[in-house]
């Protein structure tokens, strides 16, 4: 695989675990402020769902991230 295109799959993974960091900190902090009787009963399955699953994904978008930073950091070592 040559530089640009090791460069642009680690940056694309960059940025989606950035995102995702990003995405999930508001999602999170939202929650905690959040005023249980304005959810539809129809919306709670799923806010339930991503509540129980918020961190899992939070830790995914890290690793994500730092798996893109890294290989991003190694292309640019490699090339130098």
């Amino acid at each position: 695989m040559d530089a640009p295109t090791l460069r642009a799959i680690a940056g694309a993974l960059a940025m989606a675990g950035l995102w995702g960091i990003v995405a999930m900190s508001i999602y999170k902090a939202g929650l905690r402020r959040v005023d249980w009787s304005l959810i539809p009963a129809s919306a709670m399955p799923r806010v339930r769902w991503w509540s129980t699953h918020a961190s899992c994904v939070l830790r995914l978008s890290l690793t994500l991230a730092g798996l893109g930073l890294t290989v991003l950091g190694l292309a640019d070592l490699a090339t130098t």
